[in-house]
């Protein structure tokens, strides 16, 4: 039997909180998610069979905002807004029908109301919803145009077949799709699919944007149940009315992902790699001597023996989880080849999977540190990584913003994206990577709160962690004293937030808190604190 695995570069025992976080990696295997406004909304609409329906429209109200949005500020509250608003007119008609049983505790006026609140809102967006900036969350270029579509057909239908409790509408309005949607993709997959022609598995995840043209689509692969790890994807497949002998894994898939939070549903399940990966190795890199079970490890041997890795089964394989994996196995002393990583050189950098539409700041930081930790252990293969390494590290120090930050397309902080490619670059790289580290340290320093936090829509604890990494984590950091005194404010932050209290920031179709991870880098800053301060 494997021993347990502790990391080399522990330097006292973590607190119990640390191994507490870690036990609930297998406790939970398929992963402590956030649920999601817009994947519950799509879930209403497509899956009106499904037990909890009073839970997911209880959900949308909650998390209804009272200038009539769901989602986070700016371009982010589109496509949940977009969801939830179609959705609650659709429940709306099927009430109205009788099409739909009157949902447990859930009044007909709070619906209506809430519905038109949200056309409000969309009504009075800028060009009506053409000017407004859309973020680079998962297929978004494709998701809103199709919403776009859906909340038009019900605007144009209240004209003349109005909905009771909901205020009339204008003859004429409609909503504009945003700039950078791309509606003629859109009708060109709709039409090949028309002629007879397989759905690319690049759209699995997002199924949902193809309508009835998904429905039990002969070339779509479920994974124990799950559409690309997507309960609104599954929900598509399986269609209005699914054959419970036919589709028992795909219906128990949605029944399981809707029952840890009363009827809602998260953007993506499971995501068992990623959250194993993400979370063992932030507080190893902290150097908190936490107990990792030997399943999880081997778990991770079994899975890179059989070639590159997704975030888990049913999604396609990519550098991010690849090269995170890698480092982490070499961190605890079980190093693997990376030679997985090289169908995914490009001439520049690395892509996360080929065709990508844009490319990743923090898979690359992932990809330096896979290769930089082998090299360190066969130096005999030095030289094509050493290669790759200064190729992802002059990439990496090239799209690195004037003010010192990184952005990605995985997260909507600058925070999460500037501290993975800070402490790569400072690991790995070498000296001619250290202005760029230096700029991020000064941005970090720039942009503190006045409460000791950090964060780009108000301080959060995610967000200062990530921001205390990058203090302390870095040499340039650790020897500065006003480095060090702003990562302690940091750290006096954090001692006041409430521990599993995250806001969602990670982007999938819209904003979700993957809890595990976040609770991870709050606990490693915290370690981190504590040492500077010994």
């Amino acid at each position: 039997m494997m021993d347990e695995v502790s990391s080399p570069l522990a330097t006292h025992v973590a607190p119990s909180a640390a191994d507490d976080v870690v036990a609930g990696l297998t406790a939970h295997p398929r992963g402590q998610i956030s649920p999601s406004v817009y994947e519950t909304s799509r879930v209403t609409t497509l899956a009106p069979w499904l037990p909890g329906l009073g839970g997911r429209l209880g959900f949308l109200l909650r998390a209804q905002h009272p200038d009539g949005t769901w989602g986070a500020p700016g371009g982010y509250a589109l496509i949940p807004t977009l969801s939830a608003t179609e959705a609650l007119l659709t429940t709306l008609r099927r009430w109205q029908s009788r099409a739909l049983p009157d949902p447990s505790g859930v009044e007909y006026g709070k619906l209506a109301a809430a519905a038109g609140r949200g056309l409000s809102a969309l009504l009075a967006l800028p060009d009506r919803g053409g000017s407004v900036p859309l973020p680079d969350t998962v297929a978004a270029e494709l998701i809103a145009p199709a919403l776009v579509a859906e909340v038009n057909a019900h605007l144009d239908r209240l004209t003349h077949d109005p909905i009771a409790g909901l205020d009339a509408r204008g003859s004429g309005a409609r909503l504009s799709s945003p700039r950078t949607a791309d509606p003629e993709t859109l009708g060109r997959v709709r039409a090949h699919l028309r002629g007879g022609g397989d759905i690319p598995a690049k759209l699995w995840h997002s199924l949902e944007v193809l309508g009835g043209l998904a429905g039990a689509a002969g070339s779509v692969r479920p994974v124990a149940g799950a559409v690309c790890c997507s309960p609104a994807a599954t929900a598509a497949w399986l269609g209005p009315q699914p054959d419970t002998l036919r589709f028992g894994p795909s219906i128990a898939y949605l029944h399981a992902a809707a029952a840890p939070h009363g009827g809602a549903v998260p953007s993506v399940l499971p995501v068992t790699a990623f959250e194993r990966i993400w979370t063992v190795g932030t507080l190893i890199g902290a150097g908190i001597d936490v107990r990792v079970p030997p399943s999880l490890i081997a778990g991770l041997e079994d899975r890179l023996d059989a070639g590159a890795l997704g975030g888990a089964p049913g999604l396609p394989p990519d550098a991010d989880t690849t090269s995170a994996a890698l480092a982490l196995l070499s961190r605890v002393g079980r190093p693997r080849s990376p030679d997985c990583l090289w169908e995914f050189e490009l001439d520049d950098h690395f892509c996360c999977w080929l065709g990508e539409r844009t490319p990743s700041p923090t898979a690359n930081a992932h990809v330096l540190e896979a290769f930089g930790e082998h090299a360190r252990r066969a130096p005999g293969h030095a030289d094509r990584h050493r290669a790759a390494m200064d190729k992802v590290s002059s990439w990496l120090v090239g799209v690195q913003h004037p003010d010192g930050s990184w952005t990605d397309k995985w997260h909507a902080s600058p925070y999460y994206a500037t501290s993975h490619c800070a402490l790569a670059l400072d690991r790995m790289a070498g000296g001619h990577a250290d202005s760029a580290v230096l700029r991020a340290i000064d941005w970090v320093l720039a942009t503190q709160n006045a409460d000791g936090s950090w964060g780009i829509w108000g301080g959060t604890g995610e967000e200062t962690a990530y921001a205390v990494h990058i203090l302390l984590r870095t040499r340039h950091g650790r020897a500065d004293a006003e480095a060090r005194r702003a990562a302690a404010r940091g750290g006096a932050f954090l001692r006041r937030q409430d521990a599993g209290r995250h806001p969602a920031l990670w982007q999938d179709k819209d904003l979700y808190t993957p809890v595990a991870i976040c609770e991870a880098a709050r606990l490693a800053a915290l370690h981190l604190v504590g040492e500077h301060a010994a």
